[in-house]
């Protein structure tokens, strides 16, 4: 089950709506903050309301954090594990991203709060893992030596640092784009664009990506692939140097010309 995250909020969640869709079968509830794809950074009291709601129905707190260093603009993280009192609170990293170590592979989840009265599941999930994971020894090796460390991350982030400009230059481009508007983000290393539907009725995220992959040589992630109920977003990374994403822009919106030129797509029964 999908709990919505709108736009019109920052693409944060309403731990109201939350609540609404917990049922009897529910176990658990995963966040992802920073978030991917939208690049939203939730508010601790959002965070805190989401936590009680947890302990509420008796929920473990399934919390992705691999972005958490990764923030813009004075954006605040705050870890889950420091608002869980009274539920189990299962937080997940790993090397990929802060340290920019892909393809080691190297990931981990710890747990807080009630661990204590949560033994048989731990003990369940360490069979699990021991079943069906493969440990990659060598990668482990760099875990103490990222955690401890130069963090190079806050750099990155700052006015001047590569990812901060690049994400400048992403909201530069959209907002010089006729068709494409964007809530900024304030973390993570994406952006989470969306079309204007009056300019483009009908625009559907994966024919246009495959149209810009084709045309354009450009790779673009559609928004309806994350299980969004719309498919007028699509997801970009901020990776690339200031010049490449200026490229990419002037690249999307020829092709967003041409989808603006065709006549509207009849609608048959």
């Amino acid at each position: 089950v999908y709990y919505p995250c709108p736009e019109s909020q920052g693409f944060n969640p309403d731990p109201e709506a939350v609540e609404k869709l917990i049922t009897p079968r529910t176990r658990a509830i995963v966040i992802i903050n920073p978030n991917n794809p939208t690049g939203a950074v939730y508010s601790r009291e959002r965070l805190t309301a989401l936590a009680r709601l947890a302990e509420r129905h008796s929920l473990v707190v399934m919390s992705d954090e691999i972005y958490d260093q990764m923030l813009y603009d004075g954006a605040e993280f705050v870890p889950m594990a420091t608002l869980c009192r009274d539920t189990l609170c299962a937080t997940f990293s790993g090397l990929s991203k802060i340290y920019r170590a892909c393809g080691y592979r190297v990931g981990w989840v710890s747990f807080s709060g009630t661990v204590d009265r949560s033994e048989r599941y731990l003990s369940a999930l360490d069979l699990l893992a021991a079943l069906r994971l493969c440990s990659n020894v060598p990668g482990q090796w760099a875990v103490q030596t990222a955690l401890g460390g130069f963090q190079s991350i806050a750099k990155l982030c700052a006015p001047g640092g590569r990812l901060y400009e690049s994400r400048a230059a992403i909201i530069k481009g959209v907002a010089q784009s006729r068709y494409l508007d964007l809530v900024a983000p304030r973390g993570a290393m994406y952006a989470f664009i969306g079309v204007d539907n009056q300019k483009l009725p009908g625009f559907d995220d994966e024919a246009f990506a495959m149209e810009l992959l084709e045309q354009q040589h450009v790779l673009i992630a559609p928004g309806s692939s994350f299980n969004t109920p719309y498919r007028d977003h699509f997801r970009i990374t901020t990776l690339p140097e200031e010049a490449r994403l200026a490229e990419v822009f002037q690249r999307m919106e020829h092709v967003l010309e041409q989808v603006a030129d065709r006549p509207p797509r009849l609608e048959t029964a």
